[in-house]
């Protein structure tokens, strides 16, 4: 039986919203309640799939309100791989904060339902993202994806979680209304030229795009990069993100890190294109690779002192989105295709570190680096994890991300920004050298507190596996690969558009 393009995109559209009203309901029985989740995860990853296997890159779907090209398909596939790694993780982990003296599971009952209902509406709004074909609709969601992950940030009710949650809640919001202010820029820059005809289509307005008017796309470009670069976690406009990810629940850190300012920098990018022509690719790349290597600069210092073991990867998290965004900066098609490769690659890698982290403050009751030690004694399998983790995101061969900062730090020498060049490998091995430095103190030295036994369980262990394996593989034969060359390559093509 074959589907189309569309009949899946309803599958993958409707199947989560389906379990998130079931599952906060409460009518499924725990074990139900994992199983069904595992199930939602793998039918939509699995729609996804064949999402990718029949599609035409060469031909977009334009569906009412649903717009699918190579770059939109991309993203859906980094999501939907996201969310089938969080549904056959989130049983492990709900179980072991369930079981723990500490947990806010332990001493809140019958949560597991109300949490799994909103992660599902939180995947499902990132899904909505990427797949509108409206820049209305584009903002729209990107901010139903605020409303629904603060209330996950903010899951464990203590004083210092609602706290996370209001800063995300305000700084994300003025943001956000930056980005509407620009998004109005554009409706009018359009109505100015080409008349009230399909508001804000981005089809439409990446093809009549050099019409608008240069002095209004500048300012309406401003806006935007501002107001999504807040909600990315651009310095120096960041400040709600090491606190929402050092709050927040382990699983939702993962989505937020590895999906949510991804989307969002997809949002970026499709107002880019747009607004590339009468803009000019030299003001946008320098306002990008200026404030990517910035907010790698920012981060460094932060990740040298720290003492909190997920705030230090939420620094980590910065570095790789400044990384990305001077990549796409630098408009020349080796450096977007790394770029989009480089999301892809820490989505993955920074969904295996969260998980990991929050496996380990759970145990150790603490999320102070300075107390957790001896863990390549203790719990030898874990730590090879949390050890790979941190090899793959530091970016060393021959882990996913190697390849992908490689080729973004090539992409610099090779748009003659030889200086720029140096400047963010420089910044890179600062990083490096500050993570390795805490990351190695964990594995290493005399335990301080009884021998916990191992953390992970086989199914997460081999959920991480897989995510370990599949960024490398993909990474290192990209161009080899059926269907995923030919996206990427698409994919770059698309946001290149407006440089061509």
């Amino acid at each position: 039986m074959e589907f189309t393009t569309t009949q899946l995109l309803y599958f993958i559209l409707a199947l989560p919203i389906i379990f998130s009203v079931t599952a906060a309901a409460n009518v499924l029985s725990l074990p139900l309640l994992h199983w069904a989740d595992r199930l939602t995860a793998t039918l939509v990853a699995g729609a996804a799939g064949l999402l990718l296997i029949t599609f035409n890159p060469d031909m977009p779907v334009h569906d009412g309100y649903f717009y699918i090209d190579a770059l939109s398909v991309w993203m859906l596939l980094i999501i939907s791989t996201l969310y089938l790694a969080f549904a056959w993780t989130s049983k492990a982990y709900l179980e072991r904060d369930t079981n723990i003296r500490y947990g806010y599971l332990r001493r809140f009952t019958h949560l597991e339902g109300r949490f799994y209902a909103l992660s599902h509406i939180f995947v499902w709004t990132m899904m909505l993202v990427v797949l509108v074909d409206s820049l209305g609709l584009m903002w729209v969601t990107i901010e139903a994806t605020t409303l629904v992950s603060a209330l996950l940030v903010a899951f464990k009710f203590t004083r210092t979680s609602l706290e996370a949650a209001w800063k995300y809640v305000m700084v994300c919001t003025v943001g956000i209304c930056l980005a509407l202010l620009g998004t109005i820029l554009v409706y009018y820059a359009q109505l100015g030229a080409l008349g009230g005809d399909m508001p804000l289509d981005w089809a439409y307005l990446a093809e009549h795009g050099s019409e608008l008017n240069p002095r209004l796309a500048k300012m309406a470009f401003c806006f935007l990069f501002v107001g999504y670069g807040t909600k990315i976690g651009l310095a120096p406009m960041h400040a709600w993100l090491p606190d929402t990810y050092s709050e927040a629940p382990s699983l939702t850190s993962g989505m937020l890190s590895g999906a949510l300012c991804t989307c969002v920098i997809y949002v970026l990018l499709r107002a880019t294109i747009i607004l590339m022509p009468a803009v000019g690719v030299d003001f946008i790349g320098t306002m990008s690779i200026f404030f990517g290597l910035l907010t790698i600069g920012i981060a460094i210092p932060f990740v040298v002192v720290q003492r909190d073991v997920k705030r230090m990867l939420a620094y980590s998290s910065m570095e790789n989105y400044g990384l990305m965004v001077a990549g796409f900066g630098l408009f020349i098609p080796m450096a977007v295709e790394a770029s989009l490769l480089h999301m892809m690659n820490h989505a993955f890698v920074k969904y295996i570190l969260f998980y990991m982290a929050g496996t380990i403050v759970e145990t150790y009751s603490t999320k102070n680096l300075m107390r957790i030690h001896g863990m390549i004694h203790q719990a030898p399998r874990t730590a090879m994890f949390w050890l790979l983790g941190i090899v793959g995101i530091l970016g060393m061969p021959p882990m996913g991300v190697f390849f992908s900062e490689f080729y973004i730090l090539a992409g610099f020498f090779k748009a003659n920004h030889p200086y720029l060049g140096i400047l963010a490998l420089v910044l890179l091995a600062g990083m490096l050298i500050g993570i390795l430095y805490h990351a190695m103190r964990m594995l290493g030295g005399r335990p301080k507190r009884k021998a916990a036994g191992e953390l992970m369980g086989r199914v997460d262990a081999l959920a991480m596996l897989v995510l370990l394996l599949g960024s490398g593989i993909v990474s290192g034969f990209i161009h080899e690969l059926p269907y995923l060359g030919e996206l990427l390559t698409k994919a770059a093509g698309i946001v290149m558009g407006g440089a061509l």
